[in-house]
């Protein structure tokens, strides 16, 4: 079984085209295709000549995709690659590996789905926040503007709708400090909700934090060290 590596893959469909192109090729016996994986299994028919690696590759790239064997590709290099690995649910941890400690700083919308996505693939996390966990969305945009907007719109359709004719329209009484309330205590549930049920270690919250030259993370002024790769 010959094994690709396909890159260019946008969707499921993507998937079904690269094994379609990879089904024309003679002596191909039977292609399997992950799109998450991104990844083809090819069997050839027995008693037929080798298929040489290069007709298969050509025919990916002639159906608009990348592919190369998976023995060529190799692991993802350095803590990016370490990491998108990871993230893919690529990684395979051994008898005695470690599992992967990502330093997430920042507590904002992206910040926080990275962080959960880590943890849901085995990896540590600790997220660091300078100011108030949720970031800009939760705590100031997104969240609370959304719940004023929702809230104006009711007050509208009380006032005024398309069902007047039938449904006696009447003006509302806007009790602001309620709806205040009623805000604030939404955005207090959503601000942690996410981490805790998440597994993600909140420990630093309120902490300084800044990456050194020579790869120590520093928080508070206490340094961590982040080992490097090539």
């Amino acid at each position: 079984m010959t094994s690709l590596q396909i890159e260019g893959m946008t969707c499921a469909s993507c998937a079904e085209h690269v094994r379609d192109a990879l089904k024309n090729v003679p002596g191909v016996r039977s292609v399997s295709v992950s799109y998450p994986d991104r990844l083809a299994k090819v069997t050839i028919d027995e008693g037929t000549a080798p298929t040489a690696p290069t007709a298969l590759t050509a025919a990916v790239a002639a159906a608009g995709y990348k592919a190369l064997r998976a023995e060529d590709s190799g692991s993802p290099r350095g803590l990016v690659g370490k990491a998108r690995q990871w993230l893919d649910g690529a990684a395979r941890a051994g008898v005695d590996a470690q599992p992967l400690h990502i330093a997430v700083i920042g507590s904002g919308g992206a910040a926080m789905a990275a962080a959960l996505k880590a943890v849901e693939n085995g990896a540590r996390v600790t997220l660091i926040e300078r100011g108030t966990i949720g970031g800009t969305c939760v705590n100031i945009g997104c969240v609370p503007s959304k719940i004023m907007i929702r809230a104006a719109h009711v007050a509208h359709l009380r006032r005024e709708s398309p069902f007047d004719a039938g449904v006696s329209a009447t003006a509302p009484t806007v009790l602001r400090d309620r709806l205040l309330a009623q805000q604030q205590a939404r955005v207090d549930e959503l601000r942690l909700v996410g981490a805790v049920a998440g597994g993600v270690d909140v420990r630093s919250t309120g902490a300084h934090r800044r990456v050194d030259d020579d790869g120590a993370l520093r928080v508070d002024g206490h340094a961590r060290r982040i080992e490097r790769e090539a």
